[in-house]
């Protein structure tokens, strides 16, 4: 698996929580501090902006209802005024500064004539209070009305008994800070209250005691005091809200933090001891030998997978698609991968996805590698590939394969010796004498001469397999196909005889190589005890018999005791029919495991048909290419053979018996059957009639398509068939005896061939003995 990579250090557990509170509280502390001063300049200005606006509104009505009464001079309506505007919430003070700017009235106090001065502790003291409270208010001063109150007679008297010295130091007079704006308002706010003034300008001139006034000038200045307590408090109170709300959320997110902390920290521990086993996992993984990798729809190998599978493919693996790992050359067989894989994810039955997992190639040869392929379901739509080298399996099994062919040989060499040497000596003839005088012959003559080679050369390759040979079919497969070009381009250019006697010679050879396998383990003693005649014991009684009449002068050679017991001696040499065919059976067993299909043991039925092999032996030995086909072409696979309600054991029965003085040999089989219109078809494509011609056939006649020479309807030529020669040969040897062939076959059950030949030494026999009687 893949390891992580460096610097990805993952925190120690332990350190978890502490770092995690301490970050929270840091994180914490410093939006709670930059949210209280936020907090603070915004409660600031907030109760700023409510002070002047309710400080403006109070002014506002302040100067509304006391304007008349001012520049009229009505003092008990304008202390009312005060008076009421005082009692407001919050207003601590109502003021009236005059154009000298010295305060004349402050609400509660009244004056007469002079300001308010200092004085201690009393804060404000009046002279004039006791005129007042006698005047009812209404005292005029009578020197005003012609000029100010610095202007005046006792102004001016007070002016010299203070020397010029500051107004301020004894009256509370004006801030002359103060800027008024086009609005003639001014504000002032210190840290206690806040103060709001109103310039009062002069817009009539006053005809009871100013008439010097001039309409624009300033009659005086308007103040109201607000405490600014209730406001602070109130910020105050907000402060400590914010605070409480910013300590219970602290105390959440601290806490929430802990139990983050705590489970990222059990998390943090779990993972780690994931990471060890799956360290641990990895180790037992990548020493394994085996490949690990998975994948989803897309094909995407996913980045986690074994070493092993770098040595496997060669290259990084991660990302790349399977299919294209897998078959790197083959892009029929990479789409059929992927919508196999695709089919497989989108199925929801579990059974019919187990079926097309089953279905999926278990076994590649990539990269000078064997390898198997096992498939797992990981969740619903990702699949695992476990892939293990088998190479060595592989060379293992080839060498006990090679080692089991050659005991094969050896066995079939032992038991069947008698057909051994047979077709030993058969292929010999062929070769030092058959094939030179067929080579020999002129060019007019050749190519009957090649097919007649053509057709030996199949047949002794059918021959030389059943007896289990290795090398010599595979030479003799080539030896074919040598052939088959000089036979195609014959009508082009004159044929290279060399050819043929070059691979004459390269079959020589095999056959030398696995004769010696045979010197080998059987020793000289075998090929020298060839030929030695078996008799049973009551054959052996029999000759005794005989033996004793001759010596002893019994009944005569003309007598019909002695004339039957010759005639037996003749045909001890004969051998019964089912036994030349035997050797065909065995082979057709074996052929049908190497082809992976069930084949139930071949039965021949015998009937007692015993025959000279010297002149049946041709035709049986034919029947080797009759039994190949069946099992090759007609037998089918044990899931076609389920699908279709037949047994997976496939049957192949032989019979041989006597009728009317005629050997009957049937073969038949439990297959396919012959397709009659796909034989219609091939004869039209292959040009042996034309399409008008094709259907007219009966159907036997189309069945008997299938021994004319190069005729098949198999696609692709291979060892066994497909290049129409066998089937032929049998024809030939079948019409060579005198015999003719019936073919009864159903399509999806299967095929019986009937070979009717005749019995060629019954009839001899009645032709001696009619000689006999004659004479």
């Amino acid at each position: 698996m893949d390891k992580p990579k460096p610097g990805n250090r993952e925190p120690n557990p332990d350190r978890v929580v502490p770092r995690f509170l301490l970050i929270a509280f840091s994180c914490l502390l410093l939006i709670s501090v930059v949210a209280g001063v936020i907090f603070y300049y915004y409660q600031k200005q907030m109760m700023n902006h409510t002070i002047r606006e309710q400080g403006r509104g109070i002014l506002s009505s302040y100067v509304s209802q006391t304007r008349d009464s001012i520049e009229k001079g009505q003092r008990k309506t304008f202390q009312l005024v005060m008076d009421n505007i005082a009692q407001l919430e919050g207003v601590t003070a109502t003021t009236l500064y005059p154009r000298e700017g010295l305060m004349n009235y402050r609400s509660g106090t009244v004056t007469v004539g002079l300001p308010f001065v200092h004085s201690q502790p009393a804060g404000f003291v009046s002279t004039n209070l006791v005129l007042y409270e006698k005047t009812r208010g209404m005292f005029l001063r009578k020197d005003w009305h012609l000029a100010g109150r610095f202007d005046s007679a006792a102004g001016q008297i007070h002016l010299a008994k203070v020397q010029d010295k500051d107004c301020a130091e004894c009256h509370y007079v004006l801030d002359k800070n103060l800027r008024f704006n086009k609005q003639n308002r001014a504000e002032m706010l210190d840290a206690r209250e806040a103060h709001f003034y109103e310039r009062i300008p002069v817009e009539d001139k006053c005809t009871v005691c100013h008439t010097y006034w001039q309409t624009g000038e300033t009659a005086g200045v308007l103040g109201v005091t607000i405490d600014k307590a209730a406001f602070l408090q109130q910020t105050a109170d907000s402060t400590r809200q914010l605070i409480y709300i910013l300590l219970a959320n602290a105390t959440v997110v601290l806490l929430v933090t802990y139990l983050i902390a705590t489970m990222y920290r059990r998390i943090l521990i779990t993972r780690r001891q994931l990471a060890d086993k799956s360290d641990r996992l990895a180790g037992l993984l990548n020493n394994s030998g085996q490949g690990f990798l998975s994948f989803g729809p897309d094909l995407a190998v996913e980045p986690e997978y074994s070493r092993e599978c770098l040595t496997f493919f060669g290259k990084e693996v991660a990302g790349a698609s399977v299919a294209a790992l897998l078959f790197p050359e083959d892009k029929e067989e990479r789409d059929r991968f992927g919508a196999n894989i695709e089919r497989i994810v989108q199925t929801a039955d579990e059974f019919q996805r187990d079926i097309l997992l089953s279905l999926m190639p278990k076994e590649l040869f990539l990269n000078d590698r064997y390898l198997d392929i096992a498939y797992r379901l990981l969740g619903a739509e990702r699949l695992m590939l476990i892939i293990t080298d088998i190479t060595e399996q592989r060379r293992l099994e080839a060498r006990v394969a090679e080692e089991q062919t050659h005991l094969r040989f050896i066995v079939a060499a032992v038991t069947e010796s008698a057909e051994l040497f047979e077709v030993l000596d058969d292929y010999r003839n062929f070769a030092e004498n058959t094939l030179p005088r067929l080579l020999a012959a002129p060019d007019e003559e050749l190519a009957a001469g090649l097919a007649e080679i053509y057709r030996q050369v199949h047949t002794f390759k059918g021959l030389f397999g059943q007896l289990e040979f290795f090398h010599l079919p595979r030479c003799l497969h080539q030896y074919e196909s040598a052939l088959n070009r000089l036979r195609r381009d014959l009508a082009k250019q004159q044929p290279d005889r060399g050819v043929l006697e070059k691979e004459q010679a390269l079959a020589d050879q095999a056959l030398a190589q696995e004769l010696a396998v045979l010197r080998e383990t059987l020793g000289d003693s075998f090929f020298a005890r060839r030929g030695h005649l078996s008799l049973t014991p009551e054959q052996t009684e029999m000759l005794e018999r005989l033996a004793d009449r001759l010596l002893q002068g019994g009944p005569g050679l003309d007598s019909e005791e002695t004339r039957e017991m010759l005639r037996r001696i003749k045909r001890l040499r004969y051998v019964s029919l089912s036994e030349l065919l035997s050797g065909h059976a065995k082979a057709a067993v074996r052929l049908a495991e190497r082809l992976e299909k069930e084949l139930a043991p071949v039965e021949v039925e015998d009937h007692g048909v015993r025959v000279a092999p010297e002149i049946y032996g041709p035709f049986t030995k034919s029947l080797i290419h009759l039994f190949r086909n069946a099992v090759d072409h007609g037998l089918e696979s044990p899931e076609e053979r389920l699908e279709q309600g037949k047994e997976e054991e496939g049957h192949l029965r032989c019979r041989t018996f006597l009728e009317d003085e005629q050997i009957v040999v049937e073969i038949d089989d439990d297959g396919r059957g012959l397709d009659l219109e796909a034989l219609r078809r091939k004869g039209v494509a292959t040009g042996l009639f034309t399409p008008e011609q094709g259907a007219a056939l009966d159907e036997a006649t189309l069945r008997l398509l299938i021994f004319k020479d190069e005729f098949s309807t198999k696609e692709e030529v291979s060892e066994l068939s497909g290049r129409g020669v066998g089937l032929a040969a049998v024809r030939m040897e079948t019409e060579r005896l005198g015999g003719r062939i019936e073919v009864d076959s159903t399509l999806g059950q299967g095929t019986r061939f009937r070979f009717i030949l005749p019995y060629l030494e019954a009839l001899k026999d009645s032709q001696t003995g009619k000689k006999a009687t004659g004479s």
